[in-house]
């Protein structure tokens, strides 16, 4: 039975006989079947390092995909500011067209007059969007401080808020300000900067959630303001 054994064990050494490969840069010693797992562990790390490279390049297209949408969204944004600067521009030569009708033809029409009312809107009150473009390019308005005085922000910020009702308490306090036929009291003022100072420090600057959510302190000094418009504005008699 040893000898039995021993021929066996023999036997199979002989068939496992053992070799030296160099695998990837490395040595390995032992049978073929051995050796083949070896390459295969390889394999399996060189695919892993693979996908890892994959997993990065995807990662770096999806921040590329990222800044294309923010560009697009600036895009589209000048887009409809520009649009509507148009249509601003094109009721104030309406309005000019009219007023000659009533000034000397004397032949206005009640459309004219309507024409006119709504010109004079938007000549005399405030309209924060419209009026931050005046200030882009090389051939653009420089006199800042008189748009912060009409809109308490400088053109660049404005143009960046998205905000509807913060943008009407910046034209607000524009058509009040510059107006001939009303005026503001002291406490208008006030809260109009006061809710401006809170907006500039809100957040990381110029938080525009205020109303959505808990209040804040903008919050309340937005209502503060719109609330007192009622009683704070009143007209003057010319």
């Amino acid at each position: 039975m040893k000898q039995d054994a021993k021929d066996a064990l023999g036997q199979a050494l002989q068939e496992e006989e053992l070799h030296v490969e160099d695998v990837r840069g490395e040595l390995f010693v032992g049978n073929r079947r051995g050796l083949s797992f070896a390459n295969y562990k390889v394999d399996q790390a060189d695919l892993r390092a693979r996908v890892d490279a994959q997993d990065k390049k995807i990662a770096s297209q999806d921040i590329k995909i990222a800044s294309l949408d923010i560009k697009i969204a600036s895009l589209e944004d000048r887009v409809s500011s520009l649009t509507r600067s148009l249509d601003a521009y094109k009721l104030l030569r309406s309005c000019f067209i009219s007023t000659f009708k009533r000034d000397k033809l004397a032949n206005a029409t009640e459309a004219d007059r309507r024409i006119i009312a709504e010109g004079n809107g938007w000549a005399h009150g405030g309209d924060a969007v419209v009026d931050a473009l005046l200030y882009t390019g090389t051939g653009g308005r420089r006199d800042f401080k008189a748009f912060e005085k009409l809109y308490g922000l400088p053109p660049h910020i404005v143009q960046s808020i998205e905000h509807k009702e913060t943008i009407n308490v910046l034209n607000t306090h524009a058509g009040v300000v510059a107006s001939e036929y009303k005026t503001g009291s002291d406490k208008f003022y006030k809260l109009f900067a006061e809710f401006v100072n809170l907006f500039k420090e809100s957040g990381e600057g110029y938080e525009e959630g205020y109303l959505n959510g808990n209040p804040t302190d903008v919050t309340h000094a937005y209502w503060a303001f719109v609330n007192c418009i009622k009683d704070e504005v009143t007209r003057v008699d010319q």
